[in-house]
């Protein structure tokens, strides 16, 4: 039976290639939501304006929320 050696150096490389991947999902989704709420506001469409700035608001909560996580992760595996 055959294990695979536990490499932090490659597990650390891991958690960047993923932390970089949401970073950048989630900052495309909150731009995408702002421009859902000038578009909104241009149609004078006000719930939607609202519904589309809720999510913007969420989502840069979430990238806050990210980067604890990954600061969390490296310390860790520097340990």
């Amino acid at each position: 039976m055959m294990t695979e050696k536990y490499d932090a150096a490659k597990e650390a490389e891991l958690n960047a290639i993923a932390a970089d991947d949401l970073r950048r999902i989630e900052q495309e989704v909150v731009a995408e939501a702002e421009a859902s709420v000038d578009d909104f506001d241009a149609m004078k469409d006000e719930q939607k304006a609202a519904d589309a700035a809720e999510a913007a608001y969420t989502f840069e909560a979430a990238q806050g929320i990210s980067m604890d996580i990954e600061a969390e992760s490296e310390a860790r595996l520097e340990k």
